[in-house]
């Protein structure tokens, strides 16, 4: 008897232990979400765009090179109103002069420049999402309990490579090209840039949870950029295309020719360099967004987890 007596004692503590260190353990982290989205990418830069001068947002949408995109993301609630997100998003930016209206002088400009480019984005990012209505204490279930906007800021590594299209219909990186004369004695003031950058995030949306575990929403985020060459263009010249010969290979040289000035303009015989012919507007970064719509899952704690404490955490 008294051995049967220590056994259960034993198995007393140890079960209360068991649940205390879980308790603990569900108290540093609420919940997991998974969650997937796409939408349509826009790209703000010194190709394509409205009519009008150049802004930072919808007003300069190229709307003819708009593409979807698609991503992944995870969410992290250490409380029910913060929410830590990392995800991952994959698209494509593109722009192109010839869809300027051609009305006002701005957009004149940009249709005779006649440039275009597109790339392939894969970004990395995590960021911090806030949810007001779950700071405010409720007695009673509401319908702010399904619905919930957030704001999101945050900070990300994206990839990107701009290509051009030639004249035998092929997509050329231009990198390589160093079209601006990029690393060139000749321009000092230009550098050589790198395709992978960092960006900050910022934006808002708003979530519907159909039940406890499935939630859908939509959301527009904005990237701060710290770079102007997204396009390949930010110079406010063109440069001697003879000097090409000199830092590019023949073939190279031959195609960064073609590529670095599709001008309509009537410069009579002479080079767009010779004439003083702007090229791009280095004063202003690049820029993008999308609005995504987004389908989530929560993944932890499962519904089984409400009941018993989990074996790992």
């Amino acid at each position: 008897m008294r051995f049967r007596f220590f056994i259960l004692l034993a198995a007393f503590f140890t079960t209360s232990n068991s649940q205390i260190n879980a308790q603990r353990n569900v108290s540093i982290l609420k919940k997991i979400e998974l969650g997937f989205n796409t939408g349509p990418l826009f790209f703000l830069g010194d190709l394509g765009g409205n009519m009008g001068a150049g802004t930072q947002f919808f007003k300069d949408i190229d709307w003819q090179e708009t593409r979807i995109g698609i991503g992944g993301q995870v969410n992290f609630y250490p409380v029910n109103w913060v929410s830590l997100r990392a995800g991952y998003f994959h698209g494509t930016l593109s722009a192109n002069d010839r869809h300027s209206p051609n009305v006002t002088p701005n957009d004149i400009f940009r249709f005779n420049r006649n440039l275009h480019f597109r790339s392939r984005l894969d970004e990395f990012y995590a960021g911090v999402e806030i949810y007001p209505f779950r700071m405010i204490p409720t007695r009673r279930t509401t319908i702010f309990d399904q619905i919930q906007p957030y704001g999101f800021i945050g900070a990300g590594l994206f990839r990107f490579n701009p290509k051009a299209q030639d004249t035998d219909g092929t997509w050329v990186a231009l990198h390589p090209l160093r079209l601006e004369g990029q690393g060139f004695a000749e321009y000092p003031g230009s550098k050589p840039y790198q395709l992978i950058q960092t960006n900050l995030l910022s934006g808002i949306g708003i979530r519907y949870y159909l039940n406890e575990s499935i939630y859908i929403g939509t959301e527009i985020v904005y990237r701060k950029l710290l770079t102007d060459q997204i396009d390949n263009v930010s110079a406010n010249y063109y440069v001697d295309p003879a000097l090409f010969d000199t830092y590019l290979t023949p073939a190279e040289a031959t195609r960064a020719k073609r590529l670095y000035y599709q001008g309509l303009y009537d410069l009579s015989g002479q080079l767009p360099h010779q004439v003083g012919l702007q090229r791009g507007n280095p004063g202003n970064n690049d820029a993008y967004f999308g609005q995504n719509i987004q389908v989530g899952f929560k993944i932890y704690p499962r519904k089984d987890d409400r009941f018993k404490c989990p074996t790992t955490y």
